[in-house]
C-alpha cells in the first residue's frame, strides 16, 4: 500500500474525478466522471508521480498540486481561491 497515492486518490476526488486504485494499490485510474474516455493512470516513480506515459505529474508531498494538475489534464474544473497546504 502507498500511502501517499491514497492521500492523492483523496485529493483527486475532492475535486470531483472517480477513482480506482489497482489490488496492490499501486497504481491509481484517475477519470473525468462526465467523460469516461477521459481517463489516466498515476503511479509513483522514486519520489515523482507520473502518469501510464511516464509524463511527471509532480513530487510526493505535493498530492494536492499534483490533482490539480491531473484535474486540468482532465478536463474537470480547478478550484479557485485558497489551495489546501501541501499534506
Amino acid at each position: 500500500m502507498d500511502i501517499d497515492l491514497r492521500k492523492l486518490a483523496g485529493h483527486l476526488r475532492d475535486r470531483g474525478l472517480t477513482v480506482e486504485l489497482n489490488d496492490d494499490e499501486t497504481v491509481l485510474r484517475a477519470a473525468n466522471p462526465l467523460h469516461e474516455a477521459l481517463t489516466e493512470q498515476i503511479a509513483t516513480n522514486g519520489v515523482r508521480y507520473v502518469t501510464g506515459f511516464g509524463y511527471e505529474i509532480g513530487e510526493r508531498g505535493h498530492e494536492a498540486g499534483c490533482a490539480e494538475r491531473i484535474a486540468h489534464m482532465l478536463g474537470v474544473p480547478v478550484r479557485t481561491g485558497p489551495r489546501a497546504a501541501a499534506s
